[in-house]
């Protein structure tokens, strides 16, 4: 099986995240970029308004086949209870899949994942594989890794 992670990151806290399942699954991993929200307290605030207001930013994102593989683990933060925009600039263009896809979220511990994922399954055209939710304080505290490891062996099964 030839898996995809592709992810957003702005603090660095899903970029952790998005390597220990690329580590765990011997994973490609691409980074979506957004130079809009890149910095500190401005660049925070600004993607909290403008994911309050629903402003899809442009985004950099790596020119990929998808076709080539047969998983994509998509991950981001979470922004006011919905996937961070870059990640939904990405959904919208509307890529074309494959069948098998997982979504991972980070989160601050306000928002729960639930619409985020609601959202994102609405973006596809295939149920999600799985879901994973980390919380800041698991990822920096390096409390996550039975986590990640229970997604992975989620997505193996599901495989196999």
């Amino acid at each position: 099986m030839k898996s995809l992670i592709l992810y957003y990151s702005r603090s660095g806290t899903t970029a952790k995240v998005a390597n220990a399942l690329g580590t765990e699954l011997s994973a490609d991993i691409k980074e979506i970029k957004c130079p809009r929200y890149q910095g500190g307290w401005f660049a925070y605030l600004r993607a909290g308004y403008d994911s309050v207001k629903g402003r899809l930013p442009p985004i950099d994102f790596p020119d990929l086949s998808f076709d080539e593989y047969d998983l994509v683990i998509i991950g981001a933060p979470i922004w006011t209870s919905y996937p961070a925009l870059p990640l939904r600039s990405f959904l919208a263009r509307k890529p074309k899949l494959p069948s098998r896809v997982a979504v991972f979220f980070t989160l601050g511990g306000h928002s729960p994942a639930e619409k985020a994922v609601k959202m994102v399954e609405g973006f596809l055209p295939v149920p999600l594989a799985a879901s994973l939710e980390l919380s800041h304080d698991q990822v920096i505290e390096g409390r996550d890794s039975d986590t990640v490891e229970t997604f992975v062996a989620k997505l193996n099964a599901i495989d196999g």
